[in-house]
């Protein structure tokens, strides 16, 4: 029985998770889109490791958002993968226009490539782990 079907508190979790996703991922396009950043990180740390801290985010909750309301697959592992470093490199892109004064780096699309591969691995055990329990 999918989690949403449910009377209660449970029912809310769909459209909760769902949300969530989309105000963090709303949140990382905006983050990475804004003109002259303001210094965020000290500019002797790499944002390499922000890159992989936020498309393994990214990937977690994507993997929940499938996960509230039916059981998922490796295939759908892999298919948030893909949606993740697809983004990364059309966010990759988009740092390239001039007046937004940003800067493309396959490093970074690399750590967004490691970072959603750990969150669709994460997100699917933790998902496979709360269906076993019968909390799912």
């Amino acid at each position: 029985m999918p989690i949403d079907s449910r009377p209660g508190p449970r029912g809310v979790l769909v459209p909760l998770v769902r949300v969530v996703t989309a105000v963090y991922w709303v949140a990382m396009c905006v983050g990475t889109h804004v003109p002259n950043p303001p210094d965020v990180v000290p500019t002797n740390v790499s944002d390499t490791w922000l890159h992989l801290g936020a498309y393994l985010g990214l990937a977690v909750l994507l993997v929940g958002s499938l996960a509230v309301s039916r059981p998922v697959s490796r295939r759908d592992a892999i298919r948030v993968w893909l949606v993740a470093v697809s983004y990364g490199a059309l966010d990759e892109l988009a740092q390239m226009i001039p007046v937004l004064h940003r800067s493309a780096e396959w490093k970074d699309l690399g750590a967004d490539a490691v970072g959603a591969a750990v969150g669709a691995a994460a997100g699917l055990v933790a998902a496979r782990w709360i269906r076993a329990r019968g909390d799912g």
